[in-house]
């Protein structure tokens, strides 16, 4: 029989389920649901989702279950079981060596998920995070995606851990993931001598779904991760190449059916805030200064599948400081956005986002860079008037709008003097349309009036991302700027073609900028270039004692002018080794060239114009981050233009309890030029974070800059003190160098802030 049809057996052979304790008993010699006797290996390569049928059952007016984690309501055994998980790791198309049952109810207003993680072994059980979107990546977990449109694109993410913990997220264009999304939901979860247990409640308004009185067909897949053991399971298996994150990809799911009557909720949500502040700017020479911030969020459901978003005077007082680095490039660096408003929605907003991943960098050509928006090119906040957003789907197409309006602003530099930031508005219009399978084709428009700069700046783009299958994927695009006094060479376009299975890859990148490209919202850190990449890597799985896959790869990345010369290259070899554990060890031999058109000063000292070249060697390990102590380090050893540098790298975790967790990372850059030597600290920081329950959560986080003599420390206290409110207290302490040498440094700022949210929903 096939894996499809031993599932949907198992389905109707639960439609009649027996009690909770019979469950439990049935689970002490082995897994309920599940087919103990199947030993042969699956071939996860062959397997057809849409064979995997699920039923939800609907619950009786006026009955629902406790969300405690229990698991003892009665109630459950209305639902029909689910379970036979699949490994994907370590051992891929072998049954879960721990069973897992979950079972789904719901009625008019929200969906219910039981989970019942069976273990042979409980006191091997681990979990250590409890913070609301914490990565849950240091012990057990349960996870469950919900293709809500049944389009194959686009599903809802939630996942829990033997704490309760609560994570949330949203995939967009087939597998790719913005972990900021949020939703109002509840979870609870337990423990006994049998395993563990979790249930979780979301309300069908924090869903965007097409309902009615027929029934409602919703893909469906769930995973179940055991630390101890570095195993990942899952009720859909999928292709090895995919790794973890493959749970996401909308075009694998199962069925999920059995759901009847279910009527699309608009939402309407208010969320007010009030933020006092007092704090004092040493360098400006301001006194204490006190605030009293207030706003509000505004969520409004124009249609069942099309929200409004608008807010009013925008705060993120609560918003942790960007990594302190030091950039030794001669390009500005690429920051990723913290700020919720902008996070949330990110995904139809994408542009130039390449397929099959989940990649945090800019991607190929990144128009819209939302850090255009309310802060400074230097990461100083530009104060938010207020804005709005219209986002959601109808039919096949996907539709975003927003607009942004800044404030003026004014503060000191460090030589002294003051920079004015003018008043400026902020467009950008998305819309996609789903073609083929799981392809989408779109176009984006942005627009800037005011601040910095020229009158407006307007950009103009259109691009493809097409799944040719499951391994090769095709992206391109095509973009024009518009500034005043400026016409011709101010177009740019780009194609990726990215093939990957799990024993090879490679990836071939052509991107063209033209010399007038001017997209001032997005972020391009280079024009007038032609740059073409190539990458290959071999992938194999030896069976080597604790070794579950190596990468032998090689890279060419080649930047030229218009002109046909070479402004730079950068090839290099690299191999690899991942471990069963989730240790990784490295090396790598990089040889690059660069072309400096001017002087460019590194410190104290200054590199000649000119073509430079010059190797380096890369080396690296880290440990395995389900243990109580873990971390890693680096180096880097070769040239760097004219001169030699030395780059050290190291992190060192700890969990000294379950949930208190330890951070600290160090990184030393040691610069020689054939005239002097540079050579400085890098950056310093640790982080010390304290869950005392999936509720409050206490942060300290400090940081040392040697390049910028800058020491930071930021303190949070966070408590949702009930579903969708939140309170933040926060204190950021800033130092710099009052004089040469090591202990001289001042108080450069200070800040207290108090933040509390209250959620209000219809």
């Amino acid at each position: 029989m096939t894996l499809g049809g031993v599932a949907c057996c198992a389905v109707l052979a639960a439609v009649a389920p027996p009690s909770l304790a019979q469950a439990r008993e049935a689970a002490a010699g082995g897994p309920l649901g599940s087919s103990s006797e199947r030993s042969a290996l699956v071939d996860i390569n062959q397997i057809d989702p849409e064979t995997f049928h699920h039923i939800a059952a609907r619950l009786p007016r006026g009955v629902r279950p406790h969300v405690d984690g229990q698991m003892d309501d009665e109630v459950w055994t209305l639902a029909p079981s689910s379970g036979n998980f699949i490994q994907l790791n370590p051992t891929p198309g072998a049954a879960a060596t721990e069973p897992t049952e979950f079972r789904i109810l719901y009625d008019d207003s929200d969906l219910y998920f039981g989970f019942w993680a069976y273990d042979s072994d409980p006191s091997g059980i681990r979990a250590s995070e409890m913070k609301r979107d914490a990565l849950l990546r240091k012990g057990d977990q349960i996870k469950i995606v919900i293709d809500t449109f049944h389009d194959h694109r686009n599903a809802f993410f939630f996942s829990t851990n033997p704490l309760g913990a609560q994570k949330d997220g949203f995939a967009s264009d087939n597998g790719r993931m913005n972990w900021d999304w949020n939703a109002v939901w509840e979870c609870g979860a337990s423990t006994d001598q049998k395993g563990w247990y979790a249930e979780m409640r979301v309300p069908l308004s924090q869903l965007r779904f097409k309902g009615g009185p027929a029934d409602t067909t919703w893909g469906l897949n769930v995973a179940r991760v055991v630390i101890r053991k570095n195993e990942d399971s899952y009720w859909v298996p999928f292709p090895r190449e995919w790794g973890m994150g493959g749970i996401n990809r909308a075009s694998h799911l199962g069925v999920l059916v059995g759901l009847k009557g279910l009527e699309p909720k608009r939402r309407l949500e208010l969320v007010p805030y009030v933020a006092p502040q007092v704090a004092r700017d040493y360098d400006a020479g301001t006194p204490t200064k006190a605030r009293a911030n207030y706003g509000a969020d505004l969520r409004v459901g124009l249609t069942s599948t099309i929200t409004a978003d608008l807010t009013y005077k925008t705060d993120f007082a609560q918003v942790e400081a960007d990594q302190e680095v030091v950039n030794l490039t001669r390009f500005s660096l690429f920051f990723p956005e913290k700020r919720q408003f902008f996070t949330e929605a990110a995904g139809i907003f994408n542009y130039g986002k390449v397929a099959f991943g989940d990649d945090p960098g800019p991607g190929l050509l990144a128009l819209f860079y939302s850090r255009r928006i309310g802060l400074g090119d230097d990461g100083r906040e530009i104060p938010i008037l207020g804005g709005g957003r219209v986002s959601g789907r109808t039919g096949p197409y996907a539709l975003g709008l927003m607009n942004i309006e800044t404030d003026a602003a004014s503060y000191a530099l460090p030589d002294g003097r003051r920079n004015y930031v003018p008043r400026a508005n902020h467009t950008v219009a998305r819309i996609k349309r789903n073609v083929f399978g799981s392809s989408s084709i779109g176009a984006i428009a942005l627009s800037r009036a005011g601040g910095v700069g020229a009158p407006y700046n307007r950009t103009l783009g259109i691009d493809g991302v097409f799944m040719v299958n499951r391994a090769l994927s095709l992206t391109t695009l095509l973009a024009k700027t518009f500034s005043p006094g400026s016409s011709g060479r101010d177009a740019a376009g780009g194609l990726n073609i990215d093939w990957k299975t799990d024993r090879y890859a490679a990836n071939v990148t052509y991107l063209d900028v033209g010399q007038r490209f001017n997209a001032e919202m997005g972020y391009i850190p280079r024009g007038d270039i032609r740059n073409s990449k190539v990458r290959a890597e071999w992938t194999p799985r030896p069976h080597w004692r604790g070794v579950r896959q190596l990468t032998l790869g090689a890279r060419v990345d080649y930047f030229e002018n218009h002109r046909g010369a070479t402004d730079s290259r950068t090839s290099g070899v690299d191999f690899s080794v991942a471990g069963h554990d989730n240790t990784q060890m490295s090396i790598g031999l990089d040889r690059d060239y660069d072309l400096l058109p001017s002087p460019f000063r590194i410190g104290a000292g200054e590199i000649p114009p000119g073509g430079h070249d010059w190797d380096t060697f890369r080396a690296s390990y880290s440990s395995n981050p389900g243990r109580r102590v873990y971390g890693g380090g680096g180096v880097d050893i070769g040239g760097y233009y004219n001169g030699e540098k030395r780059t050290y790298r190291a992190t060192f975790n700890v969990l000294p309890t379950e949930t208190l967790l330890v951070e600290t990372s160090y990184t030393r850059n040691a610069v020689k030029l054939p005239d002097r030597a540079v050579d400085f600290t890098n950056t310093l920081s640790t982080r010390v974070s304290w869950s005392l329950s999936p509720s409050l959560f206490v942060k300290g986080f400090f940081q040392y800059n040697d390049e910028r003599r800058l020491a930071n420390l930021n303190l949070l206290l966070w408590s949702i003190y009930r579903p969708g409110s939140d309170l933040y207290v926060v204190y950021n302490h800033g130092w710099e160098p009052d004089a040469p040498g090591p202990a001289s440094f001042r108080v450069r700022n200070r800040m207290l802030a108090i933040k509390l949210t209250y959620w209000l929903s219809r």
